[in-house]
């Protein structure tokens, strides 16, 4: 008898101590943060430019390369920079070249530039070469080395002749385009006189 009315005098306090507990929990679970967030967190751009012109000089003061985008978005949270309608313009000794493409991503060091989708490179004809095309899907570019890379399929035309392949690295400054693999080409006999 003596634990049934002990037991009954406790049970409104252990009530009690649950609610509580309850009240506690529920409050934690459904807390909004008030503290200001610095955005590391997001991605979110910090910066848009619409319309803009990049150009990058060599060390004897000439254009090394021109960089055109409809628009601009940098990220802060990684440092990245998004580019709609890229057109990357290279002058100099070599024949005129244009790499363009839907879209960019600059890695933040700007060192690397990862053109995505409809990508075309265009060297303009010069005396004893044609004009050559390149078409891919994905091109990572080095615009201050002038080299481009990919591991996608590539086609690439020059005057009559067209090579198939997947994978390919550029030299601008050599003149060289080497495809990896899965080559198939048509090409075309230059006569002699």
């Amino acid at each position: 008898m003596n634990l049934q009315r002990n037991v009954q005098q406790a049970l409104p306090l252990l009530i009690l101590i649950l609610l509580v507990g309850l009240t506690m929990w529920l409050e934690r679970a459904t807390r909004v943060d008030d503290r200001p967030s610095s955005g590391k967190l997001r991605h979110d751009p910090d910066v848009i430019v619409d319309n803009f012109t990049v150009r990058r000089f060599d060390p004897s003061g000439q254009v090394q390369h021109t960089l055109t985008a409809q628009q601009l978005r940098h990220y802060p949270d990684d440092d990245t920079t998004e580019l709609d309608q890229p057109l990357l313009l290279y002058r100099g000794k070599q024949s005129p070249t244009r790499i363009s493409a839907d879209r960019a991503q600059l890695m933040k060091d700007g060192k690397e530039a990862i053109l995505r989708d409809n990508v075309r490179v265009l060297r303009e004809a010069s005396p004893g070469n044609p004009e050559m095309t390149l078409e891919t899907s994905v091109l990572n570019v080095y615009p201050d080395d002038e080299i481009a890379r990919t591991d996608k399929p590539v086609k690439l035309t020059q005057g009559k002749s067209v090579a198939h392949g997947v994978g390919m690295v550029a030299d601008r400054v050599k003149q060289t385009y080497i495809l990896e693999s899965r080559v198939k080409a048509t090409l075309e006999r230059t006569r002699r006189p």
